[in-house]
């Protein structure tokens, strides 16, 4: 066995017991032991140094091995997607468009798939959805069509692409697409589909639609408990009752709120609305805030005896 051998094997039993920083080092040994001649080689071990130091959290270590990486293996492709992931450990937005451009244009089938989807984030950090209709647009014609549920996805992503950039259209068809795609395995997708639609009807001007379609999404969250569905459309269903001057009712969906996420993921469900609930109130002051919880009391008395 060669010296890079045993590094190799060492680095392999070093990552089954769980110690990254050693495993790191002994891939990092073995990558400048092997001859020139086993590039393919060379670059796998690279990459286990640069996902094991993303893992870590050490993006400047990972920095320092991509540049050696790619010294010692120039054009190879399977380090296209770890050089990108360092960047978006580094944080610099030029430097992670550039690097998952490059994924986009020359990386594995699968890999450009992800750089396109991560294009579109990255365009949507920035307030762009027109670029991010387009990389979507990308991705979807880049995924395989026996891919359902990743199609689904991003037909989903597309329809709140398209909704920002004023394509309502568009973005109606993309959720019928969704819809026609889902599978039964993507349990959440139904209620994330439906707040979708409730986002769309209100940009339509259709507040009655938008306020049907919320209360479905919420109710579809309650029973996949999708925290974070529920809590947008809670939220929304909020807004909607707020700017028709239904303020009791309002109240009413934020304490539902804190009682749903209470019973959701206990205490930490329930801070998750508590700024809400504070924002509402100091809004309103103290004297509506009081007349509205009158009403909110007399209203519950009113359910109850019924």
């Amino acid at each position: 066995m060669t010296r890079a051998e045993q590094e190799l094997a060492e680095a392999t039993r070093a990552l089954t017991a769980g110690d990254f920083a050693g495993a790191a080092e002994r891939f990092e040994r073995a990558a400048d032991l092997l001859p020139g001649s086993r590039a393919a080689d060379i670059a796998a071990a690279w990459e286990s140094v640069l996902r094991l130091r993303l893992i870590l959290r050490e993006p400047a270590a990972a920095a320092r091995a991509l540049a050696r990486a790619l010294a010692a293996t120039p054009g190879a492709t399977r380090l296209l997607r770890p050089a990108a992931e360092v960047a978006d450990a580094l944080g610099v937005a030029l430097d992670r468009e550039r690097a998952w451009r490059t994924v986009a244009a020359s990386g594995d089938p699968a890999d450009r798939v992800g750089a396109f989807i991560k294009l579109s984030e990255l365009a949507r950090a920035e307030s762009m959805p027109g670029p991010a209709v387009t990389y979507l647009e990308s991705a979807l014609a880049a995924t395989p069509a026996s891919d359902q549920p990743l199609r689904a996805d991003l037909q989903l992503d597309l329809a709140t692409a398209r909704t920002t950039a004023g394509d309502l259209d568009g973005a109606d068809a993309a959720l019928t697409a969704c819809a026609a795609l889902m599978t039964p395995e993507q349990v959440t997708l139904p209620g994330r589909l439906e707040h979708q639609r409730s986002l769309l009807a209100f940009a339509r001007g259709d507040a009655e639609a938008a306020l049907r379609h919320a209360e479905a999404a919420r109710a579809a969250a309650v029973g996949q408990r999708d925290v974070i569905t529920y809590l947008a459309s809670a939220t929304f269903i909020t807004g909607l009752h707020d700017l028709a001057g239904r303020q009791v009712l309002a109240y009413d969906t934020l304490l539902r709120a804190q009682a749903s996420l209470g019973d959701l993921v206990g205490a930490d469900g329930k801070a998750l609305i508590a700024p809400a609930l504070q924002a509402f109130e100091e809004r309103l002051g103290p004297q509506e805030f009081k007349r509205v919880w009158d009403a909110w009391v007399a209203m519950r008395r009113a359910s109850r005896s019924v």
